[in-house]
């Protein structure tokens, strides 16, 4: 493996662990991050507090790697937020003596390829590992330049590519004419409130983001501010939502999250409006606002006028990026078929006991083409990032052998 060129994907918490791992190994690689700065996504969520504590979200090799330009990182059971891990720890990386030379800042790998060679063709042959990967790059100008990568490390996360609104997952009618109405991320309500308060919202999501956001909103319309209250409308897919209470749960604000958002749905709140049961039917923009029809699962309709939509309802990775290689996904999560199908066979089970299932899992028809990180895990959302720094080691060791 010495003398082959790796392509690393995304400069986020396994990509910058990639990276640190081919320096280790003195190989030749280059981390492209598609945002102008090192970990860009998490600049969308930054302000909110994770449910893991430092001491599971920094890796021993960039504990290791930080202690060598001098800084430290707290190794306790206090939570970083977004922001507070990626300026303490991925940014410095990867601007370390180590990394910064091969780290490519506003370059996005629009597709890849094999040179000279379509997906279907040289099936299973050799003749396929040994023609070169073809990347197709676009810099913040839109300039597009062509490099290529002996091996490539897919770690670009799934956040880029939240999911639709409509029912089954797809684009409900005039979804996409509403563009300027729906917000796909978790708003920050204190640097945000002005453009919050006093709204009446719809909420669209049941998950950790979902809950998080519900949250949120609920401390912003308590807290007053202007003649008119802010309202929220939170639709929920299901009748009864699965959120687990466990006072022994070992995230602690995992758990005070879910009660909290329970109490919500309990209608403690009353500027909290609940429809359970619903699924988004049709937007229409009305001027200023938006009319949204929900619509329950008598297939009865109710349209509700809101003049924002805070669509929360999960991301999965952008899977364009590899159309002509030959990789075989999970009909059903999306992710790696190996892995998703010793996923499956695992049963699930809480995030904390997660662990990397095997390099073979990691394999894809397409050789030295892997998929690691959160994107790995498709739909499943009980990714740890502990389970992207064992992946990428035993990666680098089927690399090494091979």
């Amino acid at each position: 493996m010495d003398a082959r060129h790796l392509a690393i994907l995304g400069a986020g918490p396994t990509g910058i662990e990639a990276a640190l791992a081919a320096a280790e190994r003195g190989w030749s690689f280059i981390l492209y991050e598609a945002g102008a700065e090192v970990a860009d996504h998490m600049r969308d969520w930054g302000h909110v507090r994770l449910f893991s504590p430092w001491s599971l979200d920094v890796s021993p090799r960039m504990r290791k790697a930080l202690g060598e330009l001098g800084r430290r990182v707290p190794d306790d059971d206090s939570c970083p937020t977004g922001e507070e891990l990626r300026t303490e720890v991925l940014v410095p990386l990867a601007h370390s003596p180590v990394i910064e030379p091969s780290l490519r800042l506003g370059v996005e790998v629009v597709a890849i390829s094999r040179e000279r060679l379509l997906k279907h063709e040289a099936i299973g042959g050799e003749k396929r590992e040994a023609s070169r990967f073809r990347l197709l790059l676009r810099d913040g100008a839109g300039r597009e330049s062509t490099e290529h990568a002996d091996a490539v490390l897919d770690c670009t996360g799934s956040y880029s590519s939240p999911n639709w609104l409509g029912d089954g997952g797809i684009p409900a009618p005039g979804e996409e004419s509403a563009a300027p109405w729906i917000v796909r991320r978790i708003p920050d309500l204190d640097a945000e409130a002005a453009e919050w308060r006093g709204r009446r919202v719809l909420l669209v999501g049941a998950g950790h983001s979902a809950q998080t956001a519900a949250e949120g909103l609920a401390d912003l319309a308590r807290s007053g501010g202007t003649e008119t209250p802010t309202r929220v409308i939170w639709a929920l897919r299901g009748e009864v939502p699965e959120w687990p209470v466990d006072p022994q749960d070992p995230l602690p604000e995992r758990s005070r999250l879910a009660a909290a958002a329970r109490e919500l749905v309990a209608g403690t709140d009353p500027r909290f409006d609940i429809r359970r049961g619903v699924v988004i039917d049709r937007f229409e923009p009305r001027g200023a606002e938006v009319d949204v029809t929900l619509r329950r699962t008598d297939d009865s309709r109710e349209i509700v006028t809101v003049d924002r939509v805070l669509g929360l309802t999960g991301a999965v990775g952008d899977h364009t990026l590899y159309r002509q290689l030959q990789v075989h996904e999970c009909y059903a999560t999306s992710g790696p078929m190996k892995l998703a199908a010793s996923l499956l066979s695992e049963g699930g089970g809480d995030c904390l006991e997660q662990k990397s299932l095997g390099a073979d899992t990691l394999t894809n028809p397409e050789p030295n083409f892997f998929i690691l990180g959160a994107k790995s895990y498709g739909r499943n959302s009980t990714f740890l990032m502990r389970v992207g720094w064992q992946q990428v080691d035993e990666i680098y060791g089927l690399l090494a052998a091979s």
